[in-house]
Order: structure tokens, then sequence, then C-alpha cells
């Protein structure tokens, strides 16, 4: 193997997929042909300064996609010269939030080295997201979409629609509007909410009062969560108020204040400061999406949160497996100090 300038230190590109690089171009070059053995991973590791664990997660990743094989107390050889061709793949995401990157996380790390992942943002702008669709289509294997906009047209449904279906996947909600048999991977944003707060009832029947702080800019998505939680609030009498963000300037004792802002939630946590009000005991706090900050922040903030680690692996799954599901995503209730 031509090993000239093969790890390159200050490279962003880790130093395993540095090694897997090489090894696939050798193979391309007729450098090494099937049969050929490689250096033992330890060879590896003292001539280029490696450690074991850089070395063996490289052929770890190779031996995952065919190219080499381990044969038992002899080393790895090269089993195929027949290089798979990577998927390229199409990412729009309405925005890269913290949830958005665990999605696109866990989504490119269950790929691994078999497909190439571009990323998009649309900005909740459908003009935006047409350009993107327009100027891609025909260009990639797949095309994954998380549609949240202000605003859905017919001009946008008829663009997604002409996506080949087994080329589709959305992300995170359904849509009516787009035929046919696609994959998705989706929030029911109407029960997951009913079923998360039914999974806390015996927290929330200490307070009088339910108020769901909103934002205004999540189109049909809220209209749905807004239906949960009325079906909710309406299934065990709780007196209730849907609030527009913008509207909310104090909190009252005896209430829960569920926010899906992180901004909101700093609100509620201000004002209940300044009124001397215990959170957990005089007021409630149930955030959605779940962080690492909001585990101790205020003793523990309880959230309803779907997995986002699991939207993006599952997604990742069902395309290398080329199967067409539409499967719901997983939404638990995790109960801290704030109720």
């Amino acid at each position: 193997m031509n090993t000239e300038n093969l790890i390159q230190e200050n490279s962003r590109i880790p130093k395993y997929q540095q090694l897997i690089d090489k090894i696939i171009a050798d193979i391309q070059e007729g450098k090494l042909k099937y049969g050929d053995k490689l250096p033992s991973i330890n060879e590896n590791s003292e001539e280029f300064y490696l450690s074991r664990d850089t070395v063996e997660r490289a052929y770890k990743k190779l031996q995952d996609l065919g190219v080499i094989l381990p044969v038992r107390g002899k080393g790895y050889y090269i089993s195929s010269v027949e290089l798979p061709e990577k998927l390229k793949i199409l990412l729009i995401f309405n925005k890269l939030s913290n949830y958005k990157k665990i999605v696109y996380q866990s989504f490119i790390e269950t790929l691994g080295e078999k497909a190439t992942v571009h990323i998009h943002i649309h900005h909740y702008d459908t003009k935006i997201f047409n350009d993107i669709l327009l100027e891609n289509l025909g260009k990639y294997h797949y095309y994954v979409i998380m549609p949240h906009f202000t605003d859905l047209s017919n001009e946008t449904f008829e663009l997604i629609n002409t996506i080949p279906k087994e080329r589709l996947v959305i992300l995170d909600k359904n849509l009516d509007e787009i035929h046919g048999d696609y994959t998705s991977v989706y929030q029911d944003f109407q029960n997951d909410i009913y079923e998360a707060l039914n999974q806390g009832i015996d927290l929330l029947k200490k307070y009088n009062r339910l108020v769901f702080v909103l934002p205004d800019d999540i189109g049909k998505k809220r209209l749905n969560i807004q239906s949960g939680f009325k079906k909710f609030c309406g299934a065990y009498q709780f007196k209730h108020e849907i609030m527009e963000n913008e509207a909310f300037i104090e909190v009252k004792k005896g209430e829960v204040y569920i926010s899906m802002e992180e901004s909101d939630l700093v609100s509620c946590i201000k004002f209940a400061r300044e009124k001397k009000l215990t959170i957990g005991k005089d007021i409630g706090l149930l955030s959605f999406n779940d962080t690492p900050l909001k585990e101790v922040l205020e003793n523990g903030i309880s959230v309803i949160s779907t997995n986002f680690v699991r939207m993006g692996s599952l997604a990742a799954e069902l395309i290398l497996e080329k199967r067409r599901l539409k499967v719901r995503n997983e939404f638990s209730f995790i109960r801290r100090e704030s109720l």
C-alpha cells in the first residue's frame, strides 16, 4: 500500500477516515488488488503513530463495506475491488436547531461510510425550499425532507410529488397532500401530547389550571398540538388556556405552564422568581424537547419529548434496508422536580 502522506495531523478529516480513504483510493488505482494482505493493526499503529482503536475503527468500517475480510490468525485481506457506490442523500431541514443537529448526527452516524449527505436549510420559506429542490432534482438517490413551513403552497406539494416515492423520506410529520407509498418517520403531534400529558396526570392534578404558551410560527403543527391539548384538558376537566408567547407576561400560583420555546421557559422562571413562587410547588413547568441543561435547571425541568436520536437513526436504517414504511417516532414524558 502506498503510504506517502497517509495521515495529516492537522486535517479536519478524522484519522480513521483518512486511512479508509487511502485504502479505497489504492484499490481504485490498482495499487491494492483482490487477495492482497493489509498491514496489521499494530504495524499501522506503530508506523503512523495511530492508536490501535483508530486503526481498528477504520478496518471495522472497511469490513462492514465488504472491502476487507479478517482471516483468523493471518490478518486482513482485500476481499472485493468492486467498491459499492455511496448513496447520495439530500437532507433539507427547516432550521438547524439543537434538536435538528441531534437528528442529523444520528442520521449520518447510522449511514456511516455508505452514504454522502448534503444538507440545506429552507428557514420555513417555501421559495427557498422550491429553489433547493428544483436545483437538485434527479441528482440524489434519496431526498430527506423536514417540511415545516408557515405556509405550504400547492406548488410545493406538486414539486415534492415529482420525487419518485422510493427516493422520498419525510421527517417529523405526515403530509396528506403527498401521494403514494413514501417513507416517513413522524410525530403524531395531536396524540403524542395527549398521551405524554396523560403519563404525568398525577403531577398535573396538583394544579388548578394548565396554560400552554405557543409560538405563532409553527403552522399546521400548531393546530394538531392545540387539538391534543384541548382533548386532554376536556378528558380530565382541567381549566386551561392557550396563549401566544407575545402575550405571556406573568405567572400565577396554582398554574402549570407548558412551553415549546426555550425563551418562554426562561421567561417562566424569571416571572416565578420575581413573585417568589417555588417551581414544582407554587407553579409547575413543563417544556418540549429534552436537553442536558433541562436536567439540571431548577433541579430538573419536566419535559415531553420525541426521541430525536431515534428519528435520525430510524430514517437511515429504512434507507439502508430499502424499506418504505411510515413509522411513528417514540414520544415520552420525563418527570422531574418542576412539576
